[in-house]
């Protein structure tokens, strides 16, 4: 664990954050899936949600007590397994620790099969006001393919049920680029998704990451297709309403994702549970990837912490910058010290690959945001 001097204690512990909460069971798992989850555990979810309380108050004694919770996102995995009673038992460790902010952002993650007009209801009675829903396709061959347990009409009902239970502030996710996905599925997809009205749409290209099933299998993703699919998705959302703040998310007015604009911002959050990333005052850690190595941790009263680093200003700049140019509000450069940051920036910018759309905020232009990554490489 890492040691502070007196005055970094005190500092850290008065400022405001955000908390992500993993819970790392699935049912199945995706072809397409890297993150830290595990199948055919579900009788030990209960176990689970005692150490994650547990683990919630060794942060709260040892490291980040007195802060307040302005966002609570449960990530997985697939969160909308828990029991009714486990929701209640880690938002109330939560408020025992760190008060929620009175209109603190709390999303849950669910997968549609999973989604009750009992769990909904009590959902939104334990405080949860923004729900994710896990849509990716309308295309129920698809859906098969890449490995998800839900049908279209599934998917419909859930989202009813979960406006007939008072959620006003929806998002749905989607996969573009799937492998054997036409431009003509992925338009009517999306189209569908937006004849539903939710607030808030989460874009995300089909990636084809090591360890996993597709990997596996060889499959290879179409970047022309995905780029078309891509640019014509920014334009029909922009018709529909739905403004872009950041790359893969779109949003109606005032319906942006607070709490992933805490790390866009580069603000601090911290991350509780089986593999968890957190990052505060400048520490960055990674808890714990095995349930096992996770509860033997929080049970010798040790905070479950699998790695750390503690990040030079150099980095922090760097990653300031690189997450700033993520989100269409821009980033302001006139704070960096570094000259060839300035000098890669006037070349962009000459380019026409950076805008300056306020005085010392620079962004990448719409026609661009394509190109992000090329656009950020020479600053690593």
């Amino acid at each position: 664990m890492p040691v502070f001097s007196s005055s970094s204690q005190q500092r850290i512990s008065t400022e405001r954050t955000g908390f992500y909460i993993h819970i790392p069971f699935c049912r199945s798992r995706c072809g397409y899936c890297d993150f830290v989850s595990f199948t055919g555990n579900e009788d030990c979810i209960s176990t689970y949600v005692y150490h994650l309380c547990d683990e919630i108050r060794l942060h709260s004694k040892q490291l980040w007590g007195g802060r307040t919770a302005e966002t609570v996102f449960f990530g997985g995995g697939t969160p909308s397994l828990l029991e009714l009673s486990h929701i209640g038992l880690i938002l109330q460790a939560l408020q025992e620790c760190f008060p929620l902010k009175p209109d603190a952002e709390i999303t849950l993650e669910a997968n549609p099969e999973s989604v009750t007009a009992d769990k909904a209801a009590g959902w939104r009675r334990a405080g949860v006001n923004r729900l994710s829903l896990g849509l990716q396709t309308f295309d129920d061959g698809l859906l098969r393919e890449i490995g998800r347990l839900h049908t279209s009409e599934q998917f419909r009902q859930a989202y009813q049920t979960a406006r007939q239970s008072g959620f006003q502030n929806i998002s749905f996710d989607l996969i573009y680029g799937i492998v054997g996905q036409s431009m003509k599925n992925w338009r009517k997809s999306l189209q569908s998704a937006v004849a539903l009205a939710p607030e808030h749409l989460s874009l995300y290209s089909l990636t084809i990451e090591e360890h996993t099933s597709f990997f596996d299998k060889g499959l290879r993703i179409d970047e022309d297709r995905q780029a078309q699919m891509y640019e014509w998705s920014r334009s029909y959302l922009r018709q529909e309403g739905y403004e872009q703040y950041e790359i893969s998310n779109f949003a109606r007015p005032g319906r942006v994702c607070e709490h992933n604009m805490i790390y866009w911002r580069q603000q601090d959050y911290l991350g509780l549970g089986v593999g968890a990333v957190g990052c505060v005052g400048g520490v960055r850690w990674q808890n714990q990837k095995t349930l096992n190595g996770y509860e033997t941790d929080v049970t010798a009263q040790r905070l479950p912490w699998l790695s750390q680093e503690i990040l030079d200003a150099k980095t922090r700049k760097f990653e300031r910058l690189m997450l700033g140019l993520r989100l269409r509000e821009g980033c302001n450069w006139e704070r960096e010290d570094n000259p060839g940051w300035f000098s890669h920036r006037r070349r962009l910018a000459e380019k026409g690959w950076l805008e300056e759309i306020r005085p010392g905020c620079w962004r990448i232009p719409d026609a661009y945001i394509r190109i992000t990554n090329q656009v950020l490489l020479p600053f690593a």
